[in-house]
């Protein structure tokens, strides 16, 4: 009997299985999204009750630990025990929240945005982008190159997915304390992992950032380096590129919403409808 009441509702267990596969992805995204935006906004609001003397002070020790670097070679952060010791001060450098997040950095052309935290663990690389210890404090200068890093094809976070769709004279904002840097991409490469290096040394009087992350996607034997040069913010500039300033709410994520809903509907109908096949099969054999 028990066994028999298992098998009827097998269909039901089946499609609910299938449908959780299927939604899975959605939701987890869309609650990585939410989280990331949460802690973007957190970061916004302590930044803000900040004095300026506390952001001077902040600064000045960013700036002092970029300048006595020692210029270790860059590890590649996707391949495991490729570290080495950080420097005593790293994780307290910029961590203005004590929860490991240094910035935030905006992609409008791909709808990013994503908190950077110290470090490029797995845990960090789970839920975010990670500065590579090692290299300059993204908060700019001369002679300065930050290499910010995140994964593609989380199934529960896009992060860097899109990575691949930037070309040169796109831009990316680097928002440190108080203040946004801007980022002109000047240089697409993939590359093999033992090759990073030659793509991320320092160069004179320049401010760079690259963003790094695998490729091809799911396969990940290559590198995806996007770097940008750093510009001047004039603000009919920035607009006519339609970068904003606050963390705002995309077209893309309003169109994400729109088809997380519609999966959802067709959920809930496929459970109205295999519960009524149910009942319609158990009422006529109840007329046997």
């Amino acid at each position: 009997m028990f066994i028999q009441k298992i098998k009827s509702y097998a269909p039901i267990l089946i499609f609910l299985i299938g449908a959780s596969i299927f939604l899975y992805p959605s939701i987890a995204n869309k609650y990585a999204l939410h989280v990331q935006s949460k802690v973007i906004h957190t970061y916004t609001a302590t930044m803000n009750e900040k004095s300026k003397e506390e952001i001077k002070q902040i600064w000045k020790q960013a700036v002092e630990y970029n300048d006595n670097l020692a210029g270790d070679p860059v590890h590649d952060p996707f391949v495991l025990n490729s570290g080495y010791v950080l420097p005593e001060n790293y994780l307290h450098t910029l961590n203005i929240l004590e929860d490991g997040v240094m910035a935030y950095i905006e992609i409008p052309k791909i709808h990013v945005n994503l908190p950077i935290y110290h470090g490029v663990s797995e845990d960090v690389l789970a839920k975010g982008a990670g500065h590579i210890e090692g290299t300059s404090l993204p908060i700019g200068g001369k002679n300065r190159h930050s290499i910010i890093c995140a994964h593609r094809g989380l199934p529960s976070a896009e992060l860097f997915s899109k990575l691949n769709e930037l070309k040169k004279n796109d831009l990316f904002l680097i928002h440190v304390l108080n203040r946004t840097l801007a980022y002109k991409i000047d240089q697409v490469e993939t590359v093999l992992p033992d090759h990073i290096n030659i793509y991320m040394m320092l160069e004179k009087d320049k401010d760079l950032v690259t963003l790094m992350t695998c490729t091809p996607y799911g396969v990940n034997t290559y590198r995806l380096l996007v770097r940008g040069t750093r510009i001047q913010q004039e603000e009919d500039f920035i607009d006519s590129q339609n970068i904003k300033k606050k963390h705002v709410e995309s077209k893309w994520m309003k169109e994400y919403e729109k088809a997380l809903e519609y999966s959802l509907i067709i959920f809930g109908v496929g459970l109205l409808v295999l519960f009524l096949w149910k009942k319609n099969r158990e009422k006529g054999k109840g007329c046997v």
